[in-house]
């Protein structure tokens, strides 16, 4: 009986062990995740949204997080903001970023690809772990995505920047019996955006409309610098350097980011030997506050600029992003209440923030960004 009683307490206290080894188990690998949507609230419970832009420490790109505070500030929200610094610009860069967010995971990811096609796997594996993913003012490939934020149409862009250049060139005796070659400063050759804006220019280019402009050849007279702000302003200074009245020349040089535009108007003013102001003209994207001193001079050939509101593309970014993590909308929606932007449309997943803006001497004091 004595050995029967002690193999009954070796059993039962064999099951205890066990039973406690099973719960032990469980805690460290099995605790359940409330979040819905595969994303992890923080501690406090609040919604994760993360924004990955180009790059930082440029103007643009500050005025869009601005915006997109703003947007979590009043949705409750924990916003996380990181990206590459301007010189290191590269995809890599980008998907090293969002690799830590996917292993956090926040719940919803805003990303301005550097590269549309590179960065798709990584968009996808986010995805995959149940993170939404919108793209902002670039897009990525839309398997990659559910959303897509737009700031303007590609179309819109193209006619903006190309009505900006008319308009001074007009005034400067240019036009259907004067021709006028113009160039284009880009960025690294692989932003979607800037792809769709080029060919938009193209497009309108062959029209009656502005056909008095032309691009020689697209071999030269198309600058793709990338980002590194060593290399934009040396492209920049060549170009001003080839501009001038003569039929060889340039007299008209737009720029299709925001880091371009701004180092035209800098290489302009540095330029030991300048083209005469009358004879050309510079213009292009960029927040007011980065041309408003070029603007302003009356010896200076940059007298307008095109862009729309940064802050209000970042606060729309967020707020998409934050409706579509709590399942307000979908990708199949085709509306979203962006708060103080009012309703804005959905259509083939692109939420298109508004129309294009064209700020000169007579308004650009009314911005500040």
């Amino acid at each position: 009986m004595k050995k029967n009683l002690l193999k009954k307490i070796i059993a039962t206290a064999m099951v205890g062990i066990i039973t406690l080894a099973m719960f032990a188990g469980c805690s460290k690998t099995q605790t359940p995740d409330n979040t819905q949507g595969g994303g992890k609230k923080t501690a406090d419970g609040k919604i994760t949204i993360a924004m990955l832009p180009k790059f930082k420490g440029e103007n643009y790109f500050d005025a869009v997080k601005i915006g997109a505070q703003e947007a979590a500030d009043e949705l409750g929200i924990t916003l996380l903001y990181d990206g590459p610094p301007q010189d290191q610009a590269t995809n890599q860069k980008q998907v090293d970023i969002l690799e830590g967010w996917i292993a956090q995971k926040v719940d919803a990811i805003l990303v301005s690809p550097n590269d549309p096609n590179a960065i798709a796997p990584t968009l996808k594996k986010a995805q995959e772990a149940g993170i939404k993913v919108v793209t902002f003012d670039a897009d990525a490939q839309k398997d990659a995505r559910d959303l897509f934020v737009n700031q303007i149409t590609a179309d819109a862009t193209g006619k903006g920047l190309l009505e900006a250049a008319a308009r001074e060139l007009k005034a400067k005796g240019y036009g259907p019996n004067k021709k006028a070659n113009i160039a284009l400063v880009s960025s690294s050759g692989t932003d979607a955006n800037q792809a769709a804006w080029e060919a938009a220019i193209d497009k309108y280019l062959a029209t009656e409309e502005y056909n008095f402009m032309v691009i020689k050849n697209k071999e030269t007279d198309v600058y793709y610098p990338g980002t590194d702000e060593t290399k934009v302003n040396a492209e920049c200074a060549t170009l001003i350097s080839r501009m001038g009245p003569g039929e060889d020349q340039i007299q008209a040089a737009i720029g299709l980011s925001s880091m371009a535009t701004p180092a035209l108007g800098a290489q302009y003013q540095s330029a030991s030997k300048k083209p005469d102001a009358n004879a050309i003209t510079l213009t292009g994207l960029a927040t007011p506050n980065a041309l408003k001193t070029y603007i302003k001079d009356d010896e200076h050939p940059m007298n307008a600029g095109m862009l729309w509101n940064c802050m209000d593309l970042g606060y729309l970014a967020v707020q998409v992003a934050y409706q579509l993590t709590k399942g307000d909308i979908t990708t199949e929606s085709t509306s979203v209440n962006a708060g103080r932007l009012g309703t804005k449309e959905i259509v083939d997943r692109e939420c298109v923030l508004g129309d294009a803006l064209i700020f000169d001497k007579t308004n650009v004091d009314n911005f500040n960004y």
